[in-house]
Order: C-alpha cells, then sequence, then structure tokens
C-alpha cells in the first residue's frame, strides 16, 4: 500500500514541478525535505534526547510557542528540533528555539526520505501540530518504536470528506499514533470514526487560545498616524477582499475623515498588486517597511493606504486598531486567525466563511464578541457601527477578550498528557 501512495506522491510532485520553478518557489533549505542536511545540523543534535516538533506553517508554528516553551523546561536536557514546511512558518519556528536546537524543513513524505530523517534524528518523540497525517513518515517512527502524538487535532468537515475516501489505508496510519489530543469533541469523534483507537484520543482544547500579549508596543506616530486618527486594519486578506474593502474604506473617509486604513495580506508577495489596485480607485499607498522610524503624523497630506509587507508584525499593529476585519472570510477561504486582535481587545469583523476557525468562530458570536458580515454592504454597516459607537467598540473588544481567556490552557493539558505518556519512554528528566 505503501508503494501505491509513494508512486501518487511522486508523482503529484513532478505535476507540481513547472508550477514550482515558475514561481520560483525553490530555496536553499528545500534540500532538507530531501534529506540532505547542512554539514553542522545533525552533529548539532547527535547524542543528544531529541523532542522533535511539527509544524506546517505561520499559524502553527505560533500556536506551539508556549508548548515549545514549557517542554524546553520540563525537559532541559533535550534538543527541540521544529520542522516546518513553509518558509513563513520557518521564520516563526526559528524564534521558538535557542542556538542548542534545530530548525528545519519537513522531509517529503517519501519511503526512502523518511527512513532517512527518522534515522538522522533519532528522536524521542514526535509531536505533529494539528492534523498533518504523513503515513511513511508516522510508519517509519512506529517502526523505530519512537511514540508520535497529534496535538491540537482537528478535522473540519471538507477534510472528513477526503480522510474516509481513504479510510481503509488511513486506518493503517493512525494506529503508528500514541496519542491524540483534539480540540474539541466533534474533532475527537471524527478522528475515532477514521480509525483512531477511542482510548488514544484525549479533549484538551484549542492551544492557539494560549497567546500572549506582545510585548512590542508601537506608537501611532510610528505609522505616520496622529492620536487623533482612527486605524482601520484588514488582517490577512486574500485576493477579491481587498476590492471590497478598499470600496467600503472609500465611503467611509467621507464621514470619517479621521478614519485611516491599513491591508496586511496573508501573502506578502502580492504587495505590488494591492499597491495597483489602491491606484486604480485614485488613492495613495505607503509600505509599512519603508517607513521611517522618525516618522511624524503631519509628514503625510495625502493620508496613503498603509500596506504591511513584512512577516510577523500584524499581532504587534493589531494594538493600534479600532476596527478590524479577519481576512479569508468574505471569499470561500475558510478564514483566518481572528484571536490576535481579540487579546488586545479589539472589535473583530469577519464574513461567513470561516471554516477552518469555524468551532472559534462559533465561540466568538456565542458570545456577542464579534460582528458576522456577508458582503460589502454588511461590512460598511458594521464599520460605521463601531465608529459610531465608542461603547459598542469597547463591549464587543472586552467580550473578545473574554473569550480569550476563558479558552486558555491547552498547551497545559497536552504537555501533562505527553509527560504521563511518554516521560519514561523518552528518558528525558529535569
Amino acid at each position: 500500500m505503501l508503494v501505491f501512495y509513494d508512486f501518487l506522491y511522486i508523482l503529484f510532485l513532478l505535476c507540481c514541478l513547472p508550477f514550482f520553478i515558475i514561481r520560483r518557489k525553490y530555496h536553499p533549505g528545500f534540500l532538507m525535505r530531501l534529506g540532505i542536511f547542512p554539514p553542522g545540523a545533525i552533529n548539532k543534535i547527535k547524542d543528544r534526547k531529541v523532542v522533535w516538533l511539527h509544524t506546517v506553517s505561520v499559524g502553527e508554528a505560533q500556536a506551539v510557542r508556549l508548548l515549545a516553551e514549557e517542554l524546553k523546561q520540563t525537559f532541559p536536557r533535550a534538543c527541540l528540533v521544529v520542522s516546518t514546511v513553509t518558509k513563513t512558518g520557518n521564520k516563526v519556528a526559528c524564534g521558538l528555539v535557542t542556538r542548542d536546537d534545530l530548525v528545519i524543513y519537513s522531509p517529503l513524505d517519501i519511503g526512502f526520505i523518511a527512513k532517512r530523517i527518522v534515522r538522522l534524528i533519532n528522536p524521542q518523540v514526535f509531536i505533529i501540530v494539528e492534523t498533518e497525517i504523513w503515513p511513511n513518515l508516522i510508519i517509519s517512527l512506529a517502526k523505530k518504536r519512537v511514540p508520535t502524538v497529534l496535538v491540537n487535532g482537528r478535522i473540519s468537515s471538507r477534510s472528513l470528506r477526503g480522510y474516509k475516501a481513504i479510510r481503509v489505508f488511513l486506518k493503517k496510519t493512525l494506529q503508528g499514533v500514541s496519542l491524540f489530543c483534539m480540540q474539541t469533541k466533534e474533532d475527537a469523534q471524527r478522528i475515532i470514526a477514521l480509525g483512531a483507537a477511542e482510548d488514544r484520543v484525549k479533549v484538551t482544547g484549542n492551544m492557539k487560545f494560549d497567546i500572549q500579549d506582545s510585548k512590542v508596543r508601537i506608537q501611532k506616530s510610528g505609522l505616520g498616524l496622529s492620536e487623533a486618527e482612527k486605524l482601520f486594519i484588514a488582517g490577512s486578506t486574500h485576493p477579491g477582499e481587498e476590492r471590497i474593502v478598499l470600496q467600503v474604506y472609500n465611503d467611509l473617509i467621507k464621514n470619517y475623515p479621521n478614519l485611516r486604513l491599513l491591508i496586511a495580506p496573508r501573502h506578502i508577495e502580492r504587495t505590488k498588486e494591492i499597491e495597483k489596485l489602491i491606484s486604480i480607485f485614485g488613492l495613495e499607498s505607503q509600505r509599512v517597511s519603508k517607513l521611517k522610524s522618525s516618522l511624524q503624523p503631519t509628514t503625510y497630506n495625502l493620508r496613503p493606504i498603509l500596506i504591511l509587507d513584512a512577516i510577523g508584525q500584524l499581532k504587534d499593529l493589531y494594538a493600534l486598531s479600532d476596527v478590524v476585519f479577519i481576512g479569508g472570510s468574505l471569499i470561500p477561504h475558510g478564514g483566518q486567525n481572528p484571536l490576535e486582535a481579540a487579546v488586545f481587545s479589539k472589535p473583530i469583523i469577519f464574513g461567513p466563511y470561516m471554516s477552518n476557525f469555524s468551532s472559534m468562530a462559533g465561540l466568538f458570536l456565542k458570545h456577542k464578541a464579534a460582528i458576522m458580515v456577508k458582503d460589502l454592504e454588511q461590512l460598511k454597516s458594521a464599520c460605521e457601527q463601531l465608529l459610531d459607537e465608542p461603547a459598542r467598540q469597547e463591549d464587543l473588544g472586552r467580550r473578545a477578550r473574554q473569550v480569550v481567556e476563558e479558552n486558555r490552557g491547552a498547551s497545559f493539558r497536552n504537555l501533562q498528557f505527553i509527560e504521563q505518556f511518554l516521560g519514561k519512554q523518552m528518558g528525558v528528566g529535569k
């Protein structure tokens, strides 16, 4: 069965190769995905106890920050190896570790590559963040009797349909996982339905709620804003949403002349595209990366729209916002994480397409801690309501922060299960 899986996986990679070349997705770290490491990397972990933590991209890497810190405190003699798939995730992961740890790119899930990586890293435990099911890697680890723990597990209804189609094959892979720490009861039921042993499944909550307040405090003047100006942030936007946001903003500034807009695209390589779109609206734009540190609020008379073109800064900028729109939700993408704004007690608006964060969005709506809009007109109306009613802004933000506070603790619960279930096998103590 794995031979057939390898064949399909390699065929898929070959089909993607032209796109990979055209879009210039190659980077030096890609060799790690083939099992080829820089000379000093393996020496760093040689003869050490290794905790291997696998994330995919930015969201998963940020979610696991507290767990990584607790793992280092609980098992101080262990080496933490963090693997990612994307370059942006890799950058965030570098902030999770010390100089004595290692950040790598995750191996391609091809049989001989997975076996080589497992042999080189030789972990005492492998921790998967969210539901990343890689058959060759998990089975290779199981054959070496390395415990695999899945944390922050979730299975969307769309993913469930896909997994059901390969349930017979998937069951063997799931048997190689030692412990499933799922976000909700529904996620737990779904993983059991796919073949996970019921006694290995726990419900521990969503680690993303363990987000910490940013220690960075940016002043409004750093963005060229005066204290009197209000800031509308459209965070993690996707194609199609910027046009809607710009139409809304163009209407809003007629009645709210002190309102400024900051657009933070989910993928910063789209910056030029957004600049062109802003010019079509007859407006000026300014990249945040090109703002001078000494910028004064009076520098710009044209009040340009700000474009965040750097990774990792959005969570800090939310502290300056007065109204927040969460991107990926007005188009059928699945939404983005609203917690970075909620932790600062900010009023949050999102669209109807929040399937990737359905349980989280449901909590916010249940507690009246966010506003859901369906289209441009409703987005405009929600912004007007919040700008007209400061008390409504404050109440919505307070409720958002309360949702965060009431759902913290998943990282610690996951750590307790890891300690309980795997401590002796790891042989790593305080």
